[in-house]
This record gives structure tokens, C-alpha cells and sequence, in this order.
């Protein structure tokens, strides 16, 4: 098997840990939409064969959402040590496990507060896989190629949503909608990727990096040379293992990672721009219209079936769709332009869901439609850009000694715009009678992106991680030649 298709396998396994995530969210989407779900939830009460909305029915929405999130931010917490005592590996494999626990709870929740602790455990998993799945693959993959592999967590998440949701529709369509097996097949089919993640994860190496962080060198020098299809006595895979060494021990003469570390000097720089990256990304709106398309989609007065199945089937598609334009531009263009344009072309799309939904209140229904255009707009402009980017970004800026910690404080970062805005949607929206002008908010934001990326997102698109380290400012790495290998 040559490297090029090696490496990318190595990348899908690792980056089913993205399909987890799609999974989820594709799942929830449409189980929140489903009658008898509600039912057993105490979301609806039924008055004289009329379904009304509970009062507290905002709140279970956004706690059922919120809790997962709150899981995400656990998990990316403890993953930012996690990812560096036993390996980001092992790390991705516990994901697997801790997702599986989840969805089988949710599958056989009774009761609400069965169903919060399930999700809670999907949430860990994900906040485990979203932190460390990119990191293992920019720390495994070329650098010729980095930008695109480690977009495929982006490209697995967009699948995921779109299996899942394509699988809901099924299930929606054959259940009958009166059961309870509706929901609990939906949440219960979670389960299957979480054992394909734990089986094909087992399979692939360890990071040539934190084997070298762990002074484990023939292992180290043995991985790299079979991800770039050498032998462990070819100069080029000594050359390339003795550069990550030299970064590595130039690390360790520094002393032991501090936190306080990650606020100073260029790593303060790598974690401001990290920070802001990720919190940018939720202040889109993308997950607003992934958790509650079907709750906007019905504002925008369109029937209820097409609003549960119709429309968010699509949405899916084209995000999926759209994510790999993004994979074969990042390389060849950039960071830094995919993040520009892209947070102009989501304030255009923001724009149009805004007018034409305006527009739509006053003149014929028909119009509607060009915010359904305008949505996806939206979503093409992010799963090509701002939604691999920033993942792929932030997993390659940080030093060795520091990347773990680096990317668990910016995964969390995400993880909790992502928990405020769920939980305080529901309500906003409803506040606003449902009205269009939070997308004038999240347009705000977009063209905030464009600026931002414009005036301070450095480039490092063709550098190793080790050259990164000099375009923020970071002495060079000491010259391999005065790294000595041990060899077998």
C-alpha cells in the first residue's frame, strides 16, 4: 500500500470520531421533532385532541441539548491532559467507549433525568474525539497534505449528520409514530459507530509525536517510516523522525508545560487566535440551524413533513457536499483566504435568509423559498471553510509540549459558545415571536470573521508543525544533524 493511501486511511479511522459527532447531532435534530418524543417528555400536552406546547417546553429543549454540551466542555477539559498521559490514541478509543455507554442510556431512558446522564456521556465522548482527532492526524500526516487530512474530521462530521438524518427518515417513515420505539431506535443506532471507532482505532499507530514526546524513538522512527511507506533505515524517514525529535527535545529543555505558558509571548498569540477561531465559528449560527432546523424551517411556514424530513435531509446533503471543496482548496490556497472569503460568503447568506424571510411576512409565502436558497448558501460558505479550517488550524500552531493543552482549552472554548447559544435559542427565538432578526445577529458576526481572519490569522499552509513554531515568533527547532537516532 503506497503512503498517500496509508495516510488517509490512518485519517478516516481516526476521524470516525467526527462521524460520532455528526451522528449526534443529525440524531437529535430530529428527535426533538418527533411527537412521541415529546409526549414522553412532558414537551406537549394534549388538550381535547389538540397538541399545545408545554410552558416549560423551551427549557427541557435546551437542557437536552445543553447537557451534551456541557459533557463536550468536560470532555475537552479532560482530554487536554488525557491526550498526553496515555496517548492520543487511547484517547480516541475511550471517546468510543463513552459513546456507546451514552447511547445506550438514551436508548433506554425513562425518565428525563435518564436521558440528561445519557447524553452527558455522548457529550464526554465527543469533547474526547473533537480535541484529539485532529491533533493525531496533523501530527501523522505530511505536511503537503495536512490541511486536507485533518479536514476530514469536518467531512466525517458532515457524514455522520447526513447518515444519521437519512436513517431517521426511515425510521420516521416505517415506525409507527405512536411508539416509543421510534426514539429509541434513533438514539440506540448511535451505538454501531461508536464500535467502529473503538475497532479501527485499534488498528492504526501511535502519534510519531508523542511517542517522541515520550522518548520512545524506534517506535517513533518505525511509525514514521511506514506512514510515509519507508523503511525505518531510509535517510528520508530518519531525517523527517530526527526533526520531530529535535522539536521535541527542544521542548523538554524549556522545562515542564505550565498553563500560565499558554498566555505569554507567541503561545499567548497562538492562544488568543485559537480562542477567538473557535468561539467565531459558533457565533455563525451553524449549529442553531443543524439543532433546530425543523423549529425554523416551521417559522418559516413551510409544512410539517417537509420541515422534519424534507428539509433537513437536504440541509445535510449539501453540507456534507460542500465540505469537500474546502479538503482540496486548503492546501492549494490557504488558511488564511478560506477563512476570509468564507465569513463573507455566511454574512451573504445570513442576508438573504434575513430579507427574503422579511420580505416573505408581508408578500407571497413563495418567497420563503429564497431563504431556503440563502440557508444554503450558508452552509456551502461554512463546511468549506470556517467549518474544517479552524479544527485543522488549531491542531497544528501549538508547540509539542503545549499542543494538547492548546487545543483542549480552544475545544472547550467551542464546546461553551456551543452550550450558551443551544440553551438560549429556544428562548430568544421565542421572544422574538420567531422573527428573522437573529440572523441579523449572526450576519454581524460573520462580517466580524472576514476581519478578523483578514488582519490577524497568519498562514501555514506546506510548513511541518515544527516550522510553524518560526511564524509565530518561536527559535527553530536545533539542526538534525546534531540529533543522533537510536536504532534497532
Amino acid at each position: 500500500m503506497s503512503s498517500v493511501n496509508y495516510n488517509w486511511l490512518v485519517s478516516f479511522a481516526a476521524g470516525i470520531g467526527g462521524l460520532l459527532f455528526g451522528y449526534e447531532i443529525g440524531v437529535i435534530g430530529q428527535v426533538l421533532g418527533m411527537e412521541i418524543f415529546q409526549t414522553d417528555f412532558g414537551m406537549v400536552n394534549v388538550i381535547k385532541g389538540v397538541r399545545v406546547d408545554a410552558e416549560n417546553r423551551p427549557s427541557i429543549d435546551g437542557w437536552i441539548t445543553t447537557t451534551f454540551l456541557l459533557g463536550c466542555i468536560a470532555g475537552a477539559a479532560a482530554c487536554s491532559i488525557l491526550a498526553d498521559r496515555i496517548g492520543r490514541k487511547y484517547s480516541i478509543i475511550a471517546s468510543g467507549g463513552f459513546f456507546a455507554v451514552g447511547g445506550a442510556l438514551q436508548a433506554a431512558a425513562g425518565s428525563l433525568a435518564v436521558l440528561l446522564t445519557g447524553r452527558v456521556f455522548s457529550g464526554l465522548a465527543i469533547g474526547i474525539a473533537s480535541m484529539v482527532v485532529p491533533l493525531y492526524i496533523a501530527e501523522t500526516a505530511p505536511a503537503s497534505t495536512r490541511g486536507a487530512l485533518t479536514t476530514i474530521y469536518q467531512l466525517m462530521i458532515t457524514f455522520g449528520i447526513f447518515v444519521a438524518t437519512a436513517i431517521n427518515c426511515i425510521i420516521i417513515k416505517t415506525v409507527d409514530n405512536t411508539s416509543s420505539l421510534e426514539w429509541r431506535l434513533a438514539l440506540g443506532m448511535q451505538i454501531i459507530p461508536a464500535v467502529l471507532l473503538v475497532g479501527l482505532v485499534s488498528l492504526i499507530p501511535f502519534s510519531p509525536r508523542w511517542l517522541a514526546e515520550k522518548g520512545r524513538h524506534d517506535e517513533g522512527l518505525e511509525v514514521i517510516a511506514k506512514l510515509r511507506g519507508l523503511t525505518s533505515s531510509d535517510q528520508a524517514a530518519i531525517d523527517e523522525y530526527n526533526l520531530i525529535r529535535a522539536g521535541s527535545d527542544a521542548d523538554k529543555a524549556i522545562g515542564d508545560a505550565s498553563w500560565g505558558e499558554l498566555f505569554r509571548g507567541p503561545n499567548g498569540r497562538r492562544m488568543i487566535i485559537a480562542i477567538v477561531n473557535q468561539s467565531l465559528q459558533q457565533l455563525t449560527g451553524i449549529n442553531v440551524i443543524l439543532y433546530y432546523s425543523a423549529d425554523i424551517f416551521k417559522a418559516m411556514g413551510f409544512a410539517s413533513a417537509d420541515t422534519i424530513i424534507a428539509f433537513p435531509l437536504a440541509n445535510s446533503f449539501v453540507n456534507f457536499l460542500a465540505t469537500f471543496p474546502g479538503m482540496w482548496a486548503v492546501d492549494r490556497f490557504g488558511r488564511k483566504p478560506l477563512l476570509v472569503w468564507g465569513g463573507l460568503g455566511m454574512a451573504v447568506g445570513h442576508a438573504g435568509v434575513y430579507t427574503f424571510l422579511t420580505l416573505s411576512k408581508s408578500g407571497p409565502q413563495s418567497l420563503a423559498w429564497g431563504a431556503i436558497i440563502s440557508v444554503y448558501i450558508f452552509l456551502v460558505c461554512f463546511a468549506s471553510t470556517w467549518g474544517p479550517v479552524v479544527w485543522s488550524y488549531q491542531a497544528e500552531i501549538f508547540p509539542l509540549r503545549l499542543r494538547a493543552r492548546g487545543t483542549g482549552i480552544a475545544t472547550m472554548t467551542n464546546w461553551t459558545w456551543n452550550a450558551i447559544i443551544a440553551y438560549a435559542f429556544p428562548q430568544v427565538f421565542s421572544a422574538l415571536n420567531k422573527e428573522p432578526t437573529v440572523y441579523w445577529i449572526f450576519f454581524s458576526f460573520c462580517m466580524i470573521m472576514f476581519g478578523w481572519a483578514w488582519a490577524f490569522v497568519p498562514e501555514t499552509k506546506g510548513k511541518t508543525l515544527e516550522e510553524i513554531s518560526e511564524v509565530f515568533g518561536d527559535k527553530p527547532a536545533a539542526d538534525s544533524e546534531n540529533v543522533t537516532v537510536v536504532k534497532k
